[in-house]
């Protein structure tokens, strides 16, 4: 699975959407005080409905449904929905992502890998993220894509063909798939002489890729240059370019996780202490440090504890 990664500006937010009501109580109960982040109740609903919209966007902006696919009516997206966005198949989802190490669910610590509150842990996540990133439906779109990727691949023998309407996700899944190169993206606004909007979009990838695109919409402008990185990149691969391929650098990646896991919490305590920080996960370890043998979910919860003081 190609992991979108989850990014929090507000840590009270995600300090909300990893709490079950059962923590919550509990603390409650333990300390006589409120709990001051609350619950992901809400959240769950919330990333509930979130999920079903963008499920049907994903196969509407795939081409279905259409006669030629099992998909031949609205109402079998309808259908194909409530099948895959189960609760099975979410806790599934919900362990790839490593929820179990971080869920706060008090001293119900059997509960960590229950189906029902991995699904609803991811729900709230999905929530969290719409509301954190400022309402960005863009970003919500990027971050649940892989996740009906997996449901279909696991569910149904559905040919996926290429998106149609979004191409940046296609070109970003693309060079996810081949290189760790990070793409380098632009926008200049500013008034032509009849004051009309005019949009200036650059992409540059290393030395692969220079693409400049001016037009009066944004998102078009944005799309053409996409499109015409993608074209661009998947000819230099049907030419036998030689991209920085990732088992090339993967002892960089496995570094690169080692130093994560001996910083994660500290990035997670500074953004408690300055919002601007920015806490971000995928993949979650556990702390590994010799000087402290704690969990990451430990430690999540001693800095949520600290927060509520």
């Amino acid at each position: 699975m190609n992991i979108r990664i989850f990014r929090f500006q507000n840590i009270n937010i995600l300090a909300q959407a990893l709490t079950n009501k059962i923590h919550e109580l509990e603390f409650q109960s333990k300390k006589g005080i409120k709990y001051p982040f609350g619950n992901n109740e809400e959240f769950v609903v919330i990333g509930q409905m979130i999920l079903e919209f963008y499920f049907s966007d994903y196969l509407i902006q795939r081409g279905y449904p259409t006669k030629d696919s099992s998909i031949k009516k609205p109402s079998d997206i309808v259908q194909l929905r409530q099948r895959l966005l189960n609760e099975k198949n979410l806790a599934e989802i919900a362990l790839q992502y490593n929820l179990p190490n971080i869920v706060q669910i008090g001293n119900q610590i059997g509960l960590k890998r229950n189906p029902k509150i991995l699904a609803e842990t991811l729900k709230a996540i999905v929530a969290a993220q719409y509301y954190d990133s400022g309402f960005d439906l863009e970003h919500v779109r990027e971050i649940t894509q892989p996740i009906f990727k997996e449901l279909l691949d696991k569910g149904q023998n559905i040919p996926i063909a290429e998106l149609k309407q979004n191409a940046k996700s296609s070109f970003l899944e693309f060079i996810n798939n081949f290189t760790d190169l990070k793409p380098k993206v632009s926008v200049e606004w500013k008034k032509d002489a009849n004051s009309a909007n005019v949009f200036k979009v650059q992409l540059e990838l290393d030395s692969l890729l220079n693409i400049t695109k001016t037009g009066i919409n944004k998102r078009q402008t944005e799309q053409l240059v996409y499109h015409d990185a993608l074209m661009q990149l998947k000819q230099k691969t049907t030419n036998q370019y030689n991209l920085p391929l990732k088992n090339e650098i993967q002892k960089n990646v496995s570094d690169q996780r080692s130093s994560e896991q001996s910083t994660i919490i500290y990035e997670l305590e500074r953004s408690i202490l300055n919002d601007s920080q920015t806490f971000h996960f995928s993949e979650v370890y556990e702390f590994s440090n010799t000087d402290c043998q704690e969990s990451l979910s430990d430690k999540v919860e001693q800095l949520l504890e600290k927060l509520a003081f």
